[in-house]
């Protein structure tokens, strides 16, 4: 599907009475998962349960791909398992076939920080449910 063909799709989901995702947010996460748009490096800081959560906005496939290989440096074993999986990802999409349907529910981040009050983490990959977002801003916050 094309992005001219689901953003009307999507606002009419988002625009419903009983939807609990952000719509501009949700155009957002769209946005990343075409290709044909040049959604790329976008930071939000994300407000969940009291803490901030601010990275770059990454699709799908890209967070996959980052999450195998990032799998792969955990053990032998594992590392051959996903090897195996990330070929067979990275062929899939070379012969154009089409790949499962994309899971709405999860935004996807990539160089993160997530800090609940002075605690602040680093972390390479993040995915959390979109539903769970309570605020968020473009950028990251200010360092005090």
């Amino acid at each position: 599907m094309s992005w001219r063909d689901a953003v009307p799709l999507a606002l009419r989901m988002l625009l419903q009475k009983d939807s609990r995702v952000d719509p501009h947010l949700e155009i957002l996460r769209l946005g990343v998962e075409h290709e044909d748009v040049a959604a790329r490096d976008i930071t939000v800081t994300l407000v969940l349960d009291g803490a901030l959560v601010t990275g770059t906005v990454i699709s799908t496939d890209t967070w996959e791909r980052l999450y195998l290989r990032q799998l792969g440096d955990q053990d032998d074993t594992l590392r051959r398992i996903v090897r195996d999986a990330v070929g067979h990802l990275d062929s899939a999409a070379d012969t154009g076939r089409r790949r499962r349907e994309i899971d709405q529910r999860f935004l996807h981040l990539r160089d993160v920080t997530h800090q609940a009050g002075r605690t602040r983490h680093t972390l390479a990959l993040w995915r959390g449910p979109i539903a769970a977002v309570g605020g968020w801003s473009l950028g990251r916050p200010d360092k005090d």
